[in-house]
Formats: C-alpha cells, sequence, structure tokens
C-alpha cells in the first residue's frame, strides 16, 4: 500500500486547488473530503478531516484510513507518491439530542439529529508546499474513498505551542460602554451574559497571577460550524470542574457582527489577513508560553487529561 501512488493533480494554485485522485484498489470513490484543520506548518501536529457521502450525509464513528503525498509548490508540482499513512479517529461534537453510536462502531453515516465531528491523527509534514490526502473509510462493507489538498507552511500562522502568548486585553463582566453581545455573543438571545465565570478576568491578568489558562476563542451564536456553541459549553463545564488548576476564559469574537467588527483581542487570536478561524482552544502554562492548542474541534477527552495532569 506504501508503495502506491496516489495520483492527485494540483490544479490553478493561485486561485484554488482541485483534486483527481486513483483511490486505493479495494475501494470505490463517494467520499467528499473537506480539511478541517486551520493553520498547518512543517513538523508534527494535529490534522483533521471531515466527511461527507455523495449523498451529502455526514460519516461519523470508527476510524478511516489516511494517506497523504506531497504534490509540490506553486512553482513546481511533482508526482504525488505515498510519503506517510495514519490512522483517522473520531472526534464527536454531539449536540443536545445525543451522542451517537456507541464507541467501537465503525464508520456509519451519522444523522444530524446525533452532532458531528470530524477524523484527527498526529501526522508529521516534512516540507512546505502542497500535499495531497486519501481517506479510506468502510462503511458498512462498502469501501469508499477521496481525496483533498491542502497547503503546508514553513511556520506556524497563528500562536502555536511554544509561542508566548499574547497578553490581551479581552472583554470581560466589568467592561463599560460595551455591548453585552460582544463579551458574549449569546447575551441577546438569554438573560444576561451566560457562563459568567468565563469573563471574569483577562488574558493579561490571569497570566500576570501565575496560573495556567484555559481559553476558548469562538462566537456561539454566529459561528460558520455547528462547533463552536457544544465547544464553549464543554469548556465552561471543564472551568467548573477543574477552576483550582487554571483560569478559564472565553473571547467573543464579534464586537458587532452585523457592523463586521471583529473584537481586537479576538483578532490577535484568530484573525489573519482579514480571515477569521474559530473556534481555537489554548492553554497557557505559568511562564505565559502556549504549551497545548486545539483548533476548530476540541474534545473533553483531548483536553481533560492535560488538566489533570496540572
Amino acid at each position: 500500500m506504501a508503495a502506491a501512488l496516489l495520483l492527485v493533480v494540483l490544479a490553478s494554485c493561485s486561485s484554488g486547488t482541485q483534486t483527481q485522485a486513483e483511490p486505493s484498489p479495494e475501494a470505490t470513490g463517494g467520499l467528499n473530503v473537506q480539511v478541517a484543520s486551520y493553520d498547518l506548518a512543517v513538523g508534527s501536529q494535529r490534522f483533521m478531516v471531515g466527511l461527507i457521502t455523495s449523498e451529502q450525509e455526514l460519516v461519523g464513528w470508527g476510524d478511516v484510513d489516511l494517506r497523504f503525498a506531497y504534490l509540490g509548490t506553486r512553482e513546481e508540482q511533482v508526482r504525488g507518491e505515498v510519503v506517510s499513512e495514519a490512522t483517522g479517529r473520531y472526534l464527536p461534537i454531539p449536540n443536545s439530542s445525543g451522542q451517537g453510536p456507541q464507541a467501537g462502531q465503525g464508520p456509519t453515516v451519522v444523522p444530524g439529529a446525533e452532532g458531528s465531528g470530524v477524523y484527527a491523527a498526529e501526522v508529521d509534514f516534512d516540507r512546505a508546499g502542497f500535499w495531497g490526502v486519501e481517506v479510506t473509510a468502510d462503511l458498512d462493507g462498502d469501501v469508499q474513498a477521496g481525496t483533498a489538498t491542502f497547503e503546508v507552511f514553513d511556520e506556524h500562522r497563528y500562536p502555536a505551542v511554544g509561542d508566548e502568548a499574547p497578553r490581551t486585553e479581552n472583554l470581560t463582566l466589568d467592561s463599560t460602554d460595551v455591548p453585552r453581545e460582544a463579551i458574549d455573543s449569546r447575551a441577546g438571545q438569554e438573560s444576561g451574559i451566560p457562563d459568567e465565570h468565563l469573563h471574569t478576568t483577562t488574558v493579561a491578568s490571569s497570566i500576570a497571577g501565575g496560573k495556567p489558562t484555559l481559553l476558548i476563542v469562538s462566537t456561539p451564536v454566529y459561528c460558520l460550524s455547528r462547533f463552536c456553541g457544544p465547544i464553549t459549553d464543554m469548556v465552561a463545564q471543564l472551568a467548573h470542574d477543574y477552576s483550582a488548576a487554571a483560569n478559564f476564559i472565553h473571547i467573543e469574537v464579534w464586537r458587532d457582527f452585523d457592523n463586521s467588527v471583529v473584537n481586537e483581542a479576538a483578532a490577535e487570536w484568530v484573525m489573519r489577513d482579514q480571515n477569521i478561524f474559530e473556534p481555537w482552544v489554548f492553554l497557557i502554562d505559568e511562564q505565559g508560553i502556549i504549551s497545548h492548542r486545539w483548533d476548530n474541534v476540541a474534545t473533553r477527552a483531548e483536553i481533560e487529561p492535560v488538566l489533570q495532569d496540572l
């Protein structure tokens, strides 16, 4: 399998990428693959994909196979030979309707009422440029595959593990002359600001106090995905359970959504070149250094062991 070729054609790099692929011999087509990672750079990191069938149904649970090929740069494209493989494990983001199938069940079509999620694996990219991924999933005996291309940069564009955390002066419950929705977008839909314990201090003050900080940057109301609200709720619950281990802070993305005004504090973390990607969760250590980060999808199963170690 590793010696096989992932035949990916990289086209029109300046205006987007398109892929064509010869799937694994045992697989048919049928999977639409969406790379869910926000910020990929040379080195080892979490890589995520979302999967949708040709009937536009979500795929979830179980494990999938990932194969990676280097495709070159904008200036020099290369034939995409497979250079690494990994197993993608499902990270579920449930909604209030339930958790979905039991653990151990293989990949299957997931009704929207059971939530959604992505497949993730730790992957080491050894060079910058364009890469291709082929994803193969056994959907109840029907092996399907799909491909996607993505770009890996020399360095991370967003605050990354090992970086000094921005000393952000975010809005809190004590902030005046700002709409409550600028502190938490849910304030306009509920009585007051929900999860007040996430809005009592600034990142700058928390770092100065020498206590670890778990920071989530999200907009629960205006999020383009369905992830922001459930992930914010999960962090709020962790804050109740682990308040002795760390400070917990939520930064709302939008100061004024209707007029496209972004909170300056959020822009420090999640806005680059006028583009906003969220949600993000960061763990900042006692010295103010980012020790962990989770982009787009963050689960209690990933974060809780880190908090227990604190």
